[in-house]
This record gives structure tokens, sequence and C-alpha cells, in this order.
């Protein structure tokens, strides 16, 4: 996302289903799509697939920080 200044997340938790073995051989596809957002919370679910078969998927809560977090750091 290009936004000034940039938005900065933290995961909050991190969900993955493992479905079948991962080739690495092969072109991997990941496909995510923003589930929800409430305040400075987003859900995210992606999925990650091979050969045409998804091998893995998950959910992401990622928190947005607040401005203030990096101006002390």
């Amino acid at each position: 996302m290009d936004s000034l200044p940039p938005y900065r997340f933290v995961t909050g938790s991190l969900h993955v289903d493992y479905l079948a073995p991962t080739p690495l051989d092969c072109e991997l596809e990941i496909r995510g799509r923003v589930k929800e957002i409430k305040g400075r919370r987003v859900v995210i679910e992606a999925t990650v697939s091979a050969q045409g078969k998804i091998t893995a998927r998950g959910e992401v809560v990622a928190v947005q920080m607040p401005d203030t977090f990096l101006k002390n750091a």
C-alpha cells in the first residue's frame, strides 16, 4: 500500500493449516484477502497453492501500530 506515512502492523495472531506437502521445484501461488477490518485490527485469510492444489491456508490478525510507537524508538 502506497501511503504516507506508511501503515505499520504487528502480528496479533497467526494460524496456519498445512494441508499437503508444498513442492520446492515449481511456482507457488499465494492469494490473500482482507476478511475484516475493525478499527486498528485487520483479519487476513491466505492460501498457498502449488500446481493448482492448495497446500496451506491461514489467517493472520494484524494490528496497526499507533503513529507514536516508533517516534520514541
